[in-house]
């Protein structure tokens, strides 16, 4: 967390690779013996917990929700091809073996470990009560977020939830599960988490941290993506009438400023730190044209792969309104590469004022209040379709911030004309589109709503259309979920 520097759980406490290999240590050396006996040791082992989110969303998350979309593509570097897996997974001809599809993996599973391992050393330990909640509250909600984001991805996967202490015990455990017992154990965690947590942290050093909403929400999107929508409505509400009072700000560029991180429209952000405990993030510098120089970050580039990507397609461009204020605060057309002399559009939503080369303190919105009022207009709308009522309201609450004017039944205008239940639908998905924009929804999106397949197929084509690099292979198998990574396969094996 900010304020906060993270501590990397000895491995030991993770695997018990110290078990049996030294009997007597120093009293000082943090093991299993000497370590889980105060609220410090608790809060620390939770900062653990939260360390693999950082690693997570600046590393393979938006290369595998949103550049996996059609929301954005990469530009093509024509003298350095070592960014290659990136590209694959952009037009989905991934291997088993791709290196980011095994690094989301990894990342996860380490949260996931660490969150077994202090839930099962808390359930014992003799420590403040309130206390133990909000360390239950936080290890459930971060589980529950991993393996969410885990099960959407990749179906059936392992399913652990408590310390692994050997190496056959890891065995044990690494047979996949059914999805439907993944989302089971997701809920379990999901309600934990919101019985413990408190709905807000009165410590500025503890801003950042999971709350009662944070949770509210994942649940809320769980039982949305399980069309349970009934479900999903109350906690919702229950977010709308929290204590911390959110709200959208009223200008939605100021919402990626660092002054704005943690903000009243904030329900749970991965959090960055500048400077030298590791803890930054580098979006602008992956995000910016590979040949751009300092003129977009104001510190040059490194040379090869590692900036051009999450670049917005000309589709994403087109699906701004005209007047659409997101559109410029999201991104920038003032880029011509000198190779082709056409504009590289960019993203700007994580360029924030920073001193040291690659390293921002630019946070990333996992949840946020706009969010929580369009999943319940769909929810609204979904479970009984009220012309002009209370989803329209929340839909045009939104807009409103955006410049936009209201889409109401009966509009004589046809472009803000929204008389359907399908009508409705159709207008709150393209709403999330343009508002969520690079914040890593829209593959998450497109799979729910079970748009994937022929969103991505009429994106093939319009790519096809205005790229002539693309191999024959690009987009010919447009999957829904990713492959086993071929490590796992073959640990088992």
């Amino acid at each position: 967390m900010k304020n906060t520097k993270y501590l990397l759980l000895l491995t030991c406490l993770l695997s018990a690779c110290g078990k049996g290999f030294l009997d007597i240590s120093p009293e000082q050396f943090q093991k299993e013996g000497n370590y889980f006996k105060n609220a410090d040791q608790f809060n620390q082992a939770m900062n653990g917990a939260y360390a693999p989110l950082q690693g997570l969303y600046t590393g393979s998350h938006w290369v595998m929700t949103e550049m996996r979309s059609d929301n954005t593509s990469y530009q093509k570097n024509t003298s350095d091809a070592s960014g290659f897996s990136r590209e694959e997974l952009d037009e989905f001809r991934e291997q088993d073996d791709n290196s980011y599809v095994y690094s989301f993996f990894n990342y996860s599973y380490n949260g996931i470990s660490r969150c077994n391992t202090v839930l099962d050393h808390l359930s014992g330990a003799s420590i403040d009560e309130t206390v133990k909640a909000q360390i239950t509250g936080q290890a459930s909600f971060l589980r529950a977020l991993y393996y969410f984001n885990l099960v959407r991805l990749y179906g059936d996967i392992p399913l652990t939830v408590h310390e692994v202490t050997s190496t056959n015990g890891a065995f044990s455990i690494a047979d996949r599960k059914p999805a439907a017992d993944v989302y089971t154990q997701i809920i379990a965690d999901a309600q934990a988490a919101i019985d413990n947590l408190p709905d807000a942290w009165t410590n500025a050093k503890d801003k950042g941290r999971a709350v009662k909403a944070s949770a509210q929400t994942l649940l809320a999107e769980v039982y949305l993506t399980q069309k349970q929508y009934d479900k999903a409505i109350p906690l919702l509400r229950a977010v709308m009438q929290s204590p911390n009072g959110y709200t959208l700000l009223p200008d939605y560029a100021s919402l990626y400023t660092l002054a704005n991180e943690n903000s009243a429209e904030s329900i749970f952000e991965v959090q960055y730190m500048e400077g030298s405990s590791n803890e930054y993030s580098d979006f602008m510098y992956q995000f910016a044209p590979y040949n751009a120089g300092s003129g977009i970050t104001g510190f040059g580039l490194y040379t090869g792969s590692g900036s051009g990507w999450n670049i917005p397609t000309q589709n994403m461009l087109d699906a701004y309104e005209a007047g659409d204020k997101r559109k410029d605060a999201s991104i920038s057309l003032s880029f011509t590469d000198p190779n082709t002399n056409k504009v590289v559009p960019y993203v700007i939503k994580y360029k924030t004022p920073h001193a040291i080369r690659y390293q921002t303190g630019s946070n990333f919105p996992v949840y946020r209040f706009a969010d929580v009022l369009l999943m319940l207009a769909e929810c609204l709308n979904e479970t009984a379709f009220a012309a002009n009522g209370e989803a329209y309201t929340l839909l045009n609450q939104v807009r409103a911030r955006a410049g936009l004017a209201p889409k109401t039944a009966g509009n004589a205008n046809p472009a803000l004309n929204v008389s359907s239940q399908e009508a409705f639908r159709q207008a709150v998905w393209q709403e999330r589109r343009v508002e969520l924009a690079f914040e890593d929804h829209r593959w998450f999106d497109l799979l729910r709503t079970g748009q994937a397949t022929a969103v991505m197929q009429a994106h093939a084509v319009e790519e096809k259309s205005l790229k002539s690099y693309l191999v024959p292979a690009a987009y010919t198998n447009i999957r829904p979920q990713y492959q086993y990574p071929r490590r796992e396969v073959q640990l088992m094996q």
